[in-house]
């Protein structure tokens, strides 16, 4: 018992501390009601099509809606890197509940099915602004790395929660028609547009020259270039696109089983998705424990032999209860895999192109759903229903256990500082910083052996580095004269980074110690990125050198 409190106390306490934030609190709520449009929608959609062309239909309109917002959603995405991302969020929600609603008319008059779907493109265009910023919002909202994989598992929490709302929506709605579960889904993003208001965070620094619209572009083209750069991302990249082919497939593959083989009609799609809801929580609650883990390759390997569990067992539902089942399964290894993966890329990510990397993974899912949706009716035609599920399912684990060992490695790197960590927070300077940048700082900093009687730094010399004291004692002096001795969690060396003068003191180990070093570009740009964080490292600068002509002119 004790072994599984200290396992499942930390992050059930960071939980707490996330719930109590008002503005993620906000935002969430805000999150759900997003979720409960979103499935609502593309069941809708879904059911219209398959009611004017059956499966083959259904693919060909999941690709005319979800390549347009699969090409444009790191674009979008990328707003939230040069502009505050809860406005972002905010506007993106309005423009949702807009052009669903615009959708929503059309069905209602009886608009043709073309129309009907260059509308739904149109709006499957806006949603893509709001996953993105929503989740590189969160570290800006959180306290520290433990609150931020809380608020990770809080908006999957809130997914499953809006997905089960909107599969009842829809379902609730099916036989008034696709327009009315639209109408339904724009009210809804109504609500989370007015939710967001009064939540506020930093500008963003000014990254990159001025703005102007084709930057966007250049934008979105970095976050991609950041995701296939690295060994690790390019794995996780691996990943989310398997998944997401597998998910495009499984959605398509439900909508002929929920209405042919099960006899459950067009509210069965909605009744199966409400399903998958129920599963989304199961996983949400699974992935609290799970995320604040150091290392994350286990779980990522669990989900993914979970997700192949509920592709085998689709393709056995010859009864309704298995299809249940199937379904909730399916929900929690989605959400699991889902909240792990974004973890590792906030882990492994710098804020100020975080909203460009979600981008580029909203991209990679959108177009990898519409890859999965055009493919269903090929593995349908050549292998038939059971078998096309359970392959589709099965491709999942096989790529989870392929890249197993790079994952490893990305949990070797991505192990917290905690030392370091530790250090830092108390740095008046580094308080402002949201809690991936300083644990991304902390890893940043070199440990340094210091001898008695070794001078670290040299007045007059040119300054290259910031130090903070891990242990032991270090005296400070000015032109011969003894300032004062600082010792663990004492921090020196910023006056000549950030001033650009020569040092202006001598520290000097009074005994055999150690202390963190951090590169003055490092130190500069971390500080620069946030301008609360600027304008406390020059007051502490100042007041050091206030400090340090008084005690020599006595």
């Amino acid at each position: 018992m004790n072994r599984l409190l200290s396992h499942v106390g930390p992050p059930l306490r960071a939980l707490q501390a996330v719930l109590r934030n008002r503005r993620i609190t906000r935002m969430q709520l805000a999150f759900l009601l997003f979720n409960v449009a979103e499935p609502a929608m593309w069941v809708a959609i879904f059911v219209y099509a398959f009611e004017q062309g059956g499966t083959q239909e259904v693919g060909v309109v999941s690709i005319v809606v979800l390549v347009p917002a699969g090409v444009l959603a790191p674009v979008a995405a990328a707003l939230g890197d040069r502009f505050r991302r809860e406005r972002i969020v905010r506007f993106g929600y309005l423009a949702q509940a807009i052009t669903t609603g615009i959708t929503a008319a059309a069905l209602v008059a009886g608009a043709s099915p073309v129309v009907v779907y260059i509308l739904a493109a149109i709006a499957a265009i806006t949603f893509t602004t709001g996953r993105p910023n929503h989740h590189a919002l969160m570290p800006l909202l959180s306290e520290s790395p433990e609150q931020v994989a809380a608020a990770n598992s809080v908006s999957s929490l809130a997914e499953g929660i809006g997905y089960t709302v909107g599969g009842i929506l829809a379902a609730v709605l099916a036989d008034s028609g696709a327009g009315a579960v639209f109408a339904g889904a724009a009210v809804a993003l109504l609500l989370a547009t007015v939710l967001t208001l009064g939540v506020r965070t930093p500008a963003p620094a000014r990254r990159g020259g001025p703005f102007r619209p084709w930057t966007l572009a250049a934008d979105a083209a970095r976050g991609f270039a950041i995701l296939v750069a690295a060994p690790g991302t390019r794995l996780l990249v691996v990943l989310a696109g398997v998944v997401a082919i597998s998910s495009g497939a499984l959605g398509v593959l439900m909508v002929p089983l929920a209405i042919d083989t099960l006899g459950l009609g067009d509210a069965g799609v909605g009744f199966l998705t409400t399903m998958i809801s129920i599963g989304l929580l199961v996983g949400a609650g699974a992935s609290v424990v799970f995320a604040a883990r150091r290392r994350l390759t286990g779980p990522i390997i669990l989900g993914a032999a979970i997700f192949a569990i509920s592709g085998v067992l689709f393709g056995w539902a010859a009864a309704t209860l298995v299809a249940v089942i199937a379904s909730i399964v399916y929900g929690a290894a989605l959400t699991l895999l889902d909240v792990l993966g974004r973890t590792m890329l906030q882990r492994t990510t710098t804020d100020d192109v975080l909203t460009r990397v979600f981008g580029a993974v909203e991209a990679l899912w959108l177009l990898g759903y519409a890859g999965g949706a055009a493919l269903a009716p090929v593995l349908e035609s050549w292998l038939g229903l059971s078998w096309a599920f359970a392959v589709a399912g099965l491709a999942v684990l096989a790529t989870a256990l392929a890249i197993a060992v790079g994952l490893r490695a990305i949990d070797a790197t991505a192990v917290l500082p905690e030392r370091q960590l530790g250090l830092l927070r108390r740095i008046p300077m580094f308080t402002p910083l949201p809690p991936m940048d300083l644990e991304r700082l902390a890893r940043q900093l070199d440990r340094l052996e210091i001898a008695a009687g070794t001078e670290v730094i040299r007045q007059g010399d040119v300054g290259d580095r910031f130090y903070v004291i891990d242990v032991g004692r270090f005296e400070v002096l000015v032109d011969g004269t003894s300032i004062t001795v600082m010792d663990e969690g004492g921090y020196f060396g910023e006056i000549a980074l950030l001033q650009d003068v020569p040092r202006t003191a001598t520290v000097r180990a009074v005994e055999d110690g150690a202390v963190w070093a951090l590169d003055q570009e490092e130190f500069l740009a971390t500080l620069t990125d946030l301008p609360q964080a600027s304008s406390a490292a020059h007051a502490i600068s100042a007041e050091r050198l206030r400090t340090a002509q008084r005690s020599t002119s006595t």
